[in-house]
């Protein structure tokens, strides 16, 4: 799963427009993300181990909707659940994204890429609006809002980490991609930023940003306030995205970063579109 710790730092930003309720549930909900990500991303575990443990969480999952959870991760969450019913899908989704890197390490198309994507972030996304909370944008549109979202989120994130996944093993960038942008893979791994390189991201930027605009197009304005958390982030990973095309996709050898004063304006401004004000 590509990410980084510095993603979770703008997803804690976020945090910081919550009641101080919402932002316990979320901050469970976060933990119970990162723990399930390190089991696969952070290397310890062989595959088969990896796997088994990936097994008892889903069904530690199970155990927590009916009510008899095991694990002190779980028993933390459990009031949230029930709180703010968090839909079971968003949990076994998730854990379901994260197999999928013990399992596969490139994707052939998009559609293929595309519930990879919904695993790893879509997921997240239905957990994180149900505790944001929504009145008036159907609940349809509220989740295309939040699969939306994910999409666009870790496909900046991909963006961001092909170098690093690239040591790894893993390549994300659809290979239906590589052809369309006459971008050969020998190329790519010798990392070199050639003409077809920057076709094949444009590919993938375009598509990212086809996300962000329908997203903003999908929730009603009266429920943006309580999306604030939602739309800091997209601000943030947006700019990010921005601030790879500007500086033509180097990213074989360094990550995007934005400092934390241009993070804290993108934040504030978020904030007062959402209100209304700017």
């Amino acid at each position: 799963m590509t990410g980084r710790p510095e993603s979770g730092s703008n997803f804690q930003l976020g945090f910081l427009f919550l009641a101080r309720e919402k932002r316990e549930a979320l901050r469970e909900v976060y933990g119970f993300c990162r723990r399930v990500d390190d089991i696969v991303d952070s290397g310890s575990l062989p595959p088969p181990e990896a796997a088994k443990e990936l097994d008892f969480w889903v069904g530690e999952i199970e155990r927590l909707y009916g009510g008899t959870p095991t694990h002190p991760l779980s028993l933390r969450l459990l009031p949230h659940v029930r709180e703010y019913r968090l839909p079971k899908e968003g949990f076994l989704s998730l854990l379901a994204g994260v197999r999928m890197d013990l399992e596969k390490s490139r994707y052939e198309t998009f559609e293929e890429l595309e519930k990879y994507l919904y695993g790893v972030a879509g997921s997240v996304g239905l957990l994180c609006v149900e505790i944001f909370g929504y009145r008036h944008t159907p609940v349809a549109e509220v989740r295309e809002y939040a699969l939306s979202m994910g999409n666009a989120f870790q496909l900046t994130n991909i963006l961001r980490d092909v170098g690093s996944d690239m040591e790894r093993g893993r390549i994300y960038l659809p290979q239906e991609d590589f052809r369309a942008a006459g971008c050969g893979m020998d190329s790519f791994l010798r990392r070199q930023h050639t003409p077809e390189f920057l076709r094949l991201m444009g590919l993938q930027y375009d598509r990212a940003k086809g996300f962000y605009r329908k997203a903003r197009n999908l929730l009603h304005p009266l429920d943006r306030a309580a999306m604030t958390p939602a739309e800091v982030m997209a601000a943030i990973y947006e700019e990010l995205l921005d601030t790879m095309k500007s500086g033509q996709f180097r990213v074989f050898f360094t990550r995007t970063r934005l400092p934390l004063w241009r993070k804290a304006a993108l934040a504030c401004k978020a904030w007062a579109a959402s209100h209304g004000i700017y």
